[in-house]
Formats: C-alpha cells, sequence, structure tokens
C-alpha cells in the first residue's frame, strides 16, 4: 500500500456582480488584472496566454513555505460567455491535483453578472479535497469581486 489516495468531486457556485459580462470575463482575459486580483504573483511568476489551447503558469512562495505552481489549459473561450479550462497545481512535493473547470456568465436579473463556476476535480494524496478548494474558490470570487468595485 502506498498511502495514495484520490478524492473525486464536483463543486458549484454562483455570484452575482454588478459589473457587465465584459468587464467581468475581462477580468479573466487580461494578464495584468487576472494576476493582481487572481493570484498576487510576482511578474516573472505569471504567465497567461488567453486563448483556446494557451495557457496560464503561476509559480510563487506558498502558504506556509515551498513553492505553489498552478499550470492550466485553456480548451474553450466563448466571448463574455463561457470559458473552460484544466489546471493542476502542486505545492511542491509534486501534483496535489487536477481539476476541470467551467466558467458560466449571463445576465443578472438584477441587473450586472451572474457568475457559475463548476469544477470538477482529482484531489490528490490527502490535500483536503473538494471542500479545501471550493473554499479556496469562494476567497477567488470573493477578490474578484473587490477588483471588480474598484
Amino acid at each position: 500500500m502506498t498511502g495514495r489516495t484520490a478524492v473525486h468531486a464536483t463543486f458549484d457556485l454562483e455570484r452575482t456582480y454588478s459589473a457587465p459580462r465584459g468587464r467581468v470575463f475581462m477580468a479573466f482575459a487580461d494578464a495584468p488584472q487576472k494576476r493582481q486580483w487572481a493570484h498576487g504573483a510576482p511578474a516573472d511568476g505569471y504567465a497567461l496566454d488567453f486563448r483556446v489551447g494557451g495557457r496560464e503558469h503561476v509559480q510563487m512562495p506558498g502558504p506556509g513555505g515551498g513553492t505553489f505552481t498552478y499550470d492550466g489549459i485553456y480548451y474553450d473561450i466563448v466571448e463574455n460567455e463561457r470559458i473552460i479550462y484544466a489546471y493542476s497545481f502542486s505545492f511542491g512535493q509534486g501534483n496535489a491535483g487536477t481539476t476541470l473547470t467551467t466558467i458560466e456568465l449571463a445576465d443578472a436579473e438584477s441587473g450586472g453578472t451572474l457568475l457559475k463556476i463548476t469544477e470538477q476535480g482529482a484531489y490528490l494524496d490527502g490535500f483536503d479535497g473538494p471542500k479545501f478548494w471550493a473554499s479556496g474558490t469562494t476567497s477567488l470570487l470573493d477578490r474578484l469581486n473587490q477588483h471588480l468595485e474598484q
């Protein structure tokens, strides 16, 4: 027995932002914006090629020491409507998980933008599974809101 584990799970989150869909979409598509609100990574530790087949890379100090690495690839982009990408992440000790993520943008009934994010993941070797990553994604969406309100 190797002690290796894989937890497979899906979670969905929704947020309504007062900004129009085009502004929300650009917060994901524009490298300087996304680096600022999503990762806070140093400029030399961040790259974004936002197109189908393009990649996103983040490398920065991780929580509690070590190095956090995120590597993603975009599979589907429909301007102002949908983004689908897969990513793997590590904390310097090998792959901690790999996910497929879908972001959907629609007009909110109350005005602004309704964002729905669905993440389907394989969370590996005890990295707390979907509850930990859903919590992290919740924080990410909160930071997006702060960015959009500036």
